[in-house]
């Protein structure tokens, strides 16, 4: 029995040391992703980047500065987007995984949140939790 327990927690172990590093398509379709690779932002509020599942990513000279992601990421692929478009300081990447948006110098960050709200998968998302919303108000009248 005790053999049968040392073995397990021997795989949990294994597993938890096998998660690897995420790169940039491991945030597809569960995430928006913001990279900036100038000055940070300025006044984050994170509700509204958990309300819109956006992930930022603000790197200087090719590190890592400041994330709302906790994991850890392959820096190689973040890179990538950066080089592939060197004039530019920040990108917005979609849920589908592309590029929706670049942009130079600091970002507004009320024009990327327009951004993003404009989008169609947002819109849908705006809608369900209007609708949830209704619902829940519904549910707690008496």
């Amino acid at each position: 029995m005790l053999l049968l327990g040392i073995n397990w927690l021997f795989l949990i172990l294994v597993n938890v040391q096998m998660e690897q590093a995420k790169v940039l398509e491991d945030f597809r379709w569960k995430n928006r992703v913001f990279i900036i690779n100038a000055s940070p932002l300025d006044e984050i509020e994170e509700k509204q980047f958990e309300d819109r599942k956006l992930l930022y990513f603000q790197f200087q000279e090719d590190r890592l500065e400041t994330s709302n992601y906790e994991g850890e990421i392959n820096l190689e692929s973040f890179m990538k987007i950066i080089k592939a478009q060197p004039t530019e300081n920040w990108y917005l990447i979609g849920l589908d995984g592309g590029v929706k948006r670049t942009g130079k110098g600091s970002p507004n960050v009320d024009q990327i949140w327009e951004i993003i709200d404009a989008m169609p998968m947002r819109q849908s998302e705006i809608r369900k939790e209007k609708k949830d919303g209704i619902f829940k108000k519904c549910k707690e009248l008496p």
